[in-house]
């Protein structure tokens, strides 16, 4: 049985190439859907922002915690074992250390559990702050209030906090939510995206300006305008 020849002038295949029956070349051309991609927050990808606010704040707790709480271990060694000193100069290089080997256990110990901690509420305060830019379809400072509440009130049921206190620590995270939120929206503002709050501002510093371009040049704005017609 013969085998059907290539041919050895065969075309290039086309540029739809290895599916080209799903296509139609004769079919108009489709629109393409504007974009609805959120502007960046801090001019950052979520996941960059993410991972970077965890490293920072894992960094700012786990630090200080680890070596705050060796000192202490240290010195809670020595209070116990006060009434069984060494005596001998080799016993003391045993004695310092099982002291050294103590506090740096339970201050590493330590700093894990207080990072992490702090750890996954930044990141609760983080996705609760896209989700709601998400539901919302823009992003501004609400969002970062939303998260700061939600995040303050998982920390007071964590914690197994008072009513009021906890009502105390929603707040906190509400007000601070609030300020970070417009810091952020005062540099989307710079970087020339739209804010609804600071519109309004921006469309009033542009009429004053333009006011006060027209008077030195001697034309008014409603003059302008007429000229232009």
């Amino acid at each position: 049985m013969l085998r059907p020849s290539s041919s050895s002038t065969s075309d290039p295949p086309p540029a739809d190439y290895p599916l080209p029956f799903l296509t139609d070349p004769d079919a108009p051309s489709k629109p393409t859907p504007p974009t609805t991609t959120l502007p960046y927050r801090l001019n950052l990808h979520p996941i960059s922002r993410l991972t970077i606010a965890n490293i920072f704040a894992f960094a700012a707790v786990f630090i200080p915690t680890t070596i705050r709480t060796a000192h202490l271990s240290s010195l809670i060694y020595r209070a116990e074992n006060a009434h069984r000193l060494p005596e001998k100069r080799a016993d003391w290089y045993h004695y310092h250390r099982a002291k050294n080997h103590y506090a740096a256990s339970k201050g590493l110990a330590e700093g894990f559990r207080r990072a992490g901690g702090v750890c996954g509420y930044v990141s609760l305060f983080l996705v609760v702050e896209g989700a709601v830019d998400g539901w919302k379809g823009g992003v501004d400072f609400l969002g970062s209030m939303v998260g700061g509440g939600i995040a303050g009130g998982w920390f007071g049921v964590v914690r197994k906090l008072p009513l009021p206190t906890k009502a105390l620590v929603v707040k906190k995270g509400l007000w601070y939510g609030f300020i970070y939120g417009i810091a952020q929206d005062v540099m989307l503002a710079m970087r020339g995206e739209r804010v609804f709050w600071i519109d309004p501002f921006v469309r009033r510093g542009r009429e004053i300006v333009m006011r006060g371009k027209g008077v030195r040049s001697g034309v008014g704005v409603g003059d302008s305008a007429s000229e232009g017609r």
